[in-house]
């Protein structure tokens, strides 16, 4: 065993409430996190928060007990105060600022404002002011905007008495996610620059080898994991007890559990597939034997079929496993 903190990424538009609860059913987390909401020049809605985090009606905890910490986007110092303040009163204990976001649907906020590292420190001050002290409070960054260097400067910026945790993207928004533009070790030298705030690794902790890999570069023995849940759901669990990663008949199995949820709101057939699909295709990004049933499952267009489908994969996959 090793002190590894895990934590599920954020991940917009694939991890909401449904699939929160399926993959943190299975993944060993210590904390998972809400998709970003947007703050605009008003604070968010009750309502807003209660539709957009489900386990509100959990005491803000998926089905199976991890914590949910409601994230936050925007560039209003005041709205993101009062809006983190609005979340911790309905439950909330925990909030985070998305200051790591490059999409390029994502303007005047996300990681478009690591270019103004004195409007990261009025909001995260603003918020952290006006929220209860109990509330936990994160933020989430990159390395920079254009390049490296700038990292020192955004987390001095941020570095706030009260911030506990710093989430570190190890690429800049430039970079967006090339494999090859990943560089741990430059978190290394960011932690005298923040004492008493841990920070966090982003960036390719897809196993228990890059994990330690990851640690060995960045000093960090917390994790934030992303698309890696899709191929090994299991992935917490794997990271820190050196778990073997979940089968292709477990993954397949956990596709079903999927559509179950899924099919449980008031949600189309239409998109309970798409999101099926959407599993399995970030799943055979890593687990490449998946592709040749990926190609028929996407074929599917009803949930019964899609069902029975992954079932009699699941006995194929099975079987296989038998014989070895």
């Amino acid at each position: 065993m090793n002190n590894y903190k895990v934590y599920l990424a954020p991940l917009e538009g694939l991890a909401d409430g449904p699939m929160r609860k399926v993959l943190c059913a299975h993944g060993g987390y210590d904390l998972c996190f809400s998709e970003f909401i947007r703050v605009t020049d008003l604070p968010v809605s009750e309502k807003t928060l209660l539709r957009e985090v489900p386990e509100y009606q959990n005491d803000c905890k998926t089905e199976d007990g991890t914590d949910v910490r409601i994230q936050f986007l925007g560039d209003n110092p005041e709205t993101m105060a009062k809006s983190a303040v609005i979340a911790n009163k309905l439950g909330a204990r925990s909030i985070d600022i998305n200051f790591g976001c490059p999409s390029r649907f994502v303007h005047h906020s996300g990681s478009m404002l690591l270019k103004e590292p004195d409007l990261l420190h009025e909001i995260v001050e603003t918020v952290r002011a006006k929220l209860d002290p109990a509330c936990e409070l994160s933020v989430k960054v990159r390395l920079g905007f254009l390049d490296k260097s700038e990292a020192p400067t955004i987390i001095k910026a941020i570095a706030v008495d009260g911030v506990k945790e710093i989430t570190v993207h190890c690429r800049t928004r430039k970079d967006l996610y090339k494999v090859e533009a990943l560089d741990w070790s430059c978190m290394k030298p960011l932690h005298e620059l923040c004492p008493g705030i841990t920070l966090i690794a982003n960036g390719n902790i897809n196993s228990r080898e890059e994990a330690l890999e990851c640690e060995k570069q960045t000093l960090c023995d917390h994790f934030m994991c992303g698309r890696g849940a899709f191929p090994v759901p299991n992935l917490g669990h794997v990271i820190k007890e050196n778990a073997a990663p979940f089968s292709i008949a477990r993954i397949l199995q956990t596709d079903i559990e999927v559509i179950e949820e899924f099919s449980k709101s008031d949600r189309t057939e239409k998109v309970v597939m798409d999101r099926a699909k959407q599993f399995l295709g970030y799943a055979r990004v890593h687990r490449k034997e998946l592709n040749p049933f990926f190609k028929r499952f996407c074929q599917c267009l009803s949930v019964s079929d899609g069902i029975k489908l992954l079932h009699e994969e699941i006995k194929v996959q099975e079987s296989c496993a038998d014989e070895k």
